[in-house]
């Protein structure tokens, strides 16, 4: 009695996971369709391009940042005295 409950166990736990296999299958599928997943790519790379943009713009105002600083620190040495005769 044990072994016929046991195996119906096994035999509904593959029914479930052949289940969720095709289910998975047709989820995929239909995502496929409507093109949902190259849109979301498409969106995915527009935003990495626009980051890479962003953080380029970034990088070159720091760099003028510390260009324009470094000017300004380099010009206020102070002059030696000339020794008068």
């Amino acid at each position: 009695m044990a072994t016929r409950r046991q195996a119906r166990l096994t035999e509904v736990i593959k029914n479930l996971e052949a289940l969720a296999r095709r289910l998975r299958a047709d989820l995929r599928r239909a995502a496929r369709e409507t093109g949902l997943t190259r849109n979301v790519e498409r969106a995915a790379a527009a935003l990495r391009k626009q980051a890479a943009m962003v953080a380029a713009q970034v990088e070159k105002y720091v760099h003028e940042l510390r260009m324009e600083l470094a000017k300004g620190t380099a010009s206020k040495r102070p002059v030696a005295r000339r020794r008068s005769a």
